[in-house]
């Protein structure tokens, strides 16, 4: 991502962390690596879940910040085969955050009985991050979460918007606009992949649209589209045109609530 403005917030003694982020948005993984250099961390970023591993094998990271929901292998099937591969070759463990767009008391639970060192909820505010950080990285646990789309996506907005550059715009006017030609692209995606019978591109579209609604606190949206790409292939393909119909209108509900908060 671009032209992300500065947070105006700096570790100043606090433990600089090697962090490693994996998430298969690209629209996350910039906003969490940016956060993470301008607290002064160092990020290394990965969007595919089996090179995530690898690297968490390999190299020398204090901490890891993992999106649950990815293609083939999702957050808790890395987790829990990163800690198989620890426990076979007696290493320590690598702490692991969970960073995810459902943030329920019940999706906290479940992160934390499943080995996570910790729950957060997309997006990442830049005191949260370092309260997490610090607290990992020394022991503790974290969250918030209101419970419609509504109150989730206007909630997005105010983290978003409470970290501010020198002239006070905050990361939510970038991040919807960017949302906004992201979406765009996906959908017209699923459309060609519906006019063509290509249940592969619509699968790809769904997947990514998915991941930058998850981001930002739009389940409903989410939960589209993880139908669409369940169905596509496998549906008549009218019936598969009516649902990314049924997408778009969803998707455009959401821009106006974020271009309407973001003001």
């Amino acid at each position: 991502m671009t032209d992300l403005p500065d947070v105006g917030v700096h570790t100043s003694g606090a433990q600089r962390a090697r962090l490693l982020v994996v998430d298969d948005d690209p629209l996350s993984t910039a906003y969490q690596s940016h956060l993470a250099s301008l607290l002064g961390h160092h990020a290394t970023v990965e969007t595919h879940p089996e090179a995530a591993l690898q690297l968490a094998v390999d190299g020398e990271f204090d901490l890891m910040l993992l999106d649950l929901s990815m293609p083939e292998l999702d957050g808790f099937a890395v987790l829990r085969l990163l800690r198989e591969h620890e426990t076979r070759t007696q290493r320590a463990a690598l702490p692991v955050i969970a960073v995810t767009g459902y943030a329920s008391d019940a999706d906290r639970a479940r992160c934390l009985e499943a080995g996570f060192a910790d729950h957060l909820s997309k997006p990442i505010q830049a005191r949260v991050l370092t309260d997490a950080i610090e607290r990992v990285l020394g022991q503790g646990v974290a969250s918030v979460k209101p419970d419609t789309d509504a109150g989730r996506l206007r909630e997005t907005v105010r983290r978003l918007n409470e970290d501010k550059n020198g002239d006070e715009r905050g990361f939510a006017p970038t991040v919807t606009e960017k949302f906004a030609l992201r979406a765009a692209q996906f959908i017209d995606e699923m459309r060609r992949g519906a006019q063509h019978g290509e249940a592969e591109l619509i699968k790809r579209s769904a997947r990514g649209l998915k991941a930058s609604a998850e981001f930002l606190g739009a389940t409903r949206l989410s939960q589209m589209c993880s139908e669409l790409g369940a169905r596509a292939g496998q549906d008549d393909w009218s019936k598969v045109a009516e649902a990314i119909t049924a997408i778009d209108h969803e998707h455009q509900a959401v821009l106006t609530l974020l271009f309407e908060s973001a003001r």
